[in-house]
């Protein structure tokens, strides 16, 4: 275990708190230690009061070889796990300890017990989180080879087509999409950078970066053209119905302020969802409403006793039971939306809250999200 300052002084102070305590003389923590190769040892680390010792082990001490009434060790243990011991000395005539002094030892011992295995457990994480680090950095240099020869090779075949436009439009949507997944490992690059996680948002974010050029402009429109002519292709590949709106609202097109780029990632989450776990024949698509988007399937409808259920973090709806996935989708959608000072819910009658702009929208499933459309412009 490699001891930081900040632990070393940590524990030099609960060690200092009860010094001069009832008699209490010298108190010293070992903490157990097997390196490969050797038996377990226990090393000192810290003691109270701080002398000019060197920092022996059990083994290595002289002193302890000999047996003291006036000596108590208490284990720091975890479980089962001894994870080190405290050695207590004291100046008691004949080795009398009071009940009060041994009680408070061992509340004593329980404290740095704890200490320790937040300790271990936060170096475990940290080398956790580097490992990760260094197989994030291996998986980005080792895709960007066959991005880069995918856009090469679909250049290359744009120019085969010739005049098959049909075709050349298809070829070309690959290419955005190639473009969409080149950004998104720059934001896998960007882990690996000090970061300060967003209050607002919290460390359970989806994982849509939108990585938005701060130059550009955005609105509704752009951030969801995109995710539409994925969700048309999905559904031409599927061979099912697909609606999508004809007429944008003019709260969709005005300049969008960057925080409620999020809509864009709501949005697909609640598309890919659609088309996971919907029927094979079951119509998706999305409509726009005055206040919001509504996803919806015609699949299958979700059951009244699960309308709020799935947006509880792990819950897994009767529809989602065969097929993979988390249970966590529905539940950061609902969380991102109250955020930017919206909702989502699944609408039961086709309603929402007395609008009428939706009454010829009868399908099964219908999620709505409300957004503040006074707060979303520039």
């Amino acid at each position: 275990m490699n001891l930081t300052k900040k632990f070393e002084k940590l524990i030099l102070k609960q060690l200092e708190s009860f010094g001069c305590s009832m008699g209490v003389t010298h108190l010293v923590i070992y903490l157990a230690s097997a390196k490969q190769g050797t038996k377990a040892t226990f090393e000192m680390i810290g003691q109270w009061p701080q002398i000019d010792r060197l920092l022996l082990s059990i083994e290595d001490d002289p002193s302890l070889k000999v047996s003291s009434p006036n000596r108590r060790w208490y284990p720091l243990q975890e479980n089962d796990i001894l994870l080190g011991v405290l050695r207590v000395e004291t100046d008691l005539k004949g080795g009398n300890w009071p009940a009060s002094l041994d009680s408070r030892l061992k509340a004593l011992s329980i404290s740095l017990a704890n200490c320790v295995s937040i300790e271990l457990e936060r170096q475990n994480k940290n080398e956790e989180i580097h490992y990760l680090k260094n197989q994030v950095n291996v998986i980005i240099h080792q895709l960007r080879n066959p991005l880069a020869a995918l856009r090469t090779y679909a250049k290359l075949l744009i120019k085969r087509l010739g005049s098959d436009y049909d075709s050349i439009e298809i070829v070309e949507r690959m290419l955005i999409e190639q473009k969409q997944i080149n950004q998104y490992m720059i934001s896998f690059e960007q882990l690996n950078a000090p970061i300060k996680l967003p209050l607002e948002i919290g460390e359970e974010r989806l994982l849509l970066p939108p990585n938005l050029d701060n130059n550009k402009v955005i609105t509704v429109q752009s951030l969801l053209r995109p995710i539409l002519e994925r969700g048309e292709a999905n559904a031409k590949l599927e061979n099912r119905d697909w609606t999508e709106p004809s007429l944008w609202p003019d709260w969709t097109l005005w300049p969008l302020k960057a925080k409620y780029a999020v809509i864009a990632e709501i949005a697909a989450n609640l598309l890919e969802n659609a088309f996971k776990y919907a029927q094979k024949d079951a119509e998706i698509g999305l409509a726009i409403t005055s206040k919001g988007l509504c996803i919806f399937d015609d699949g299958k409808k979700i059951t009244k006793n699960e309308n709020e259920k799935i947006f509880q973090k792990g819950f897994r709806g009767s529809a989602a039971k065969k097929k993979d996935g988390t249970g966590v989708g529905l539940f950061l959608a609902r969380k991102l939306a109250k955020q930017i000072g919206g909702d989502l819910r699944l609408l039961d009658n086709y309603s929402i809250d007395n609008a009428k702009e939706l009454e010829t929208l009868k399908k099964k499933n219908i999620f709505y999200l409300e957004l503040p459309i006074k707060e979303l412009h520039a």
